[in-house]
């Protein structure tokens, strides 16, 4: 094992053209060099494996899917990525990131909607997939959201997720059980 061991590590910076020369000393210890030495071999090793990875494609950022209209068979699935079910947000002065990823993607003239605590969020960008809203101070949130058509009917929700917005206490600015 510990001649396999110095073989991968000799070999690796070695080109694959340089010769590899092989001899064992009086101790019966085997060596391994690329300089000759007296009483040495000549080791033969074969072609090194390679590997080329396909070409990467960008992937292109949408906020409305290009598809044909006749291929579209409805929504399968509308999560919530962010935050995630029941994260605790630390000091976020209010402001909260919100993902959502339906599954396909949105459709050309479909919206999403958001319900925080019950209440639609107004004044979303139309065919976004990701948002910031204010005004989320301290204590326990639910956030649902639905996809709707251009004509405001309501096409597919998904499930409800809770979380929770803390604050440093000012008045205990040691607590133990605040974030690290």
């Amino acid at each position: 094992m510990r001649v396999f061991i110095l073989l991968v590590g000799l070999f690796a910076g070695i080109g694959a053209v340089a010769e590899v020369f092989r001899w064992v000393d009086e101790d019966g210890l085997i060596h391994f060099s690329d300089r000759p030495h007296e009483g040495a071999e000549t080791v033969v090793l074969p072609q090194a494996q390679t590997f080329s990875a396909p070409a990467v494609r960008p992937r292109q950022q949408t906020t409305e899917a290009e598809t044909d209209p006749g291929e579209f068979d409805g929504y399968t699935s509308l999560r919530i990525i962010r935050p995630g079910q029941d994260e605790v947000l630390w000091n976020t002065a209010g402001l909260v990131d919100v993902q959502v990823d339906p599954e396909p993607q949105l459709q050309a003239g479909h919206n999403l909607q958001l319900f925080l605590d019950g209440q639609m969020v107004s004044g979303l960008a139309a065919g976004q997939r990701t948002f910031q809203l204010s005004e989320v101070y301290r204590g326990a949130h639910s956030l649902r959201a639905e996809i709707h058509d251009a004509d405001g009917n309501g096409l597919f929700q998904s499930v409800a997720i809770t979380f929770t917005v803390q604050q440093t206490s000012v008045q205990n600015p040691n607590n133990p059980t605040g974030p690290r």
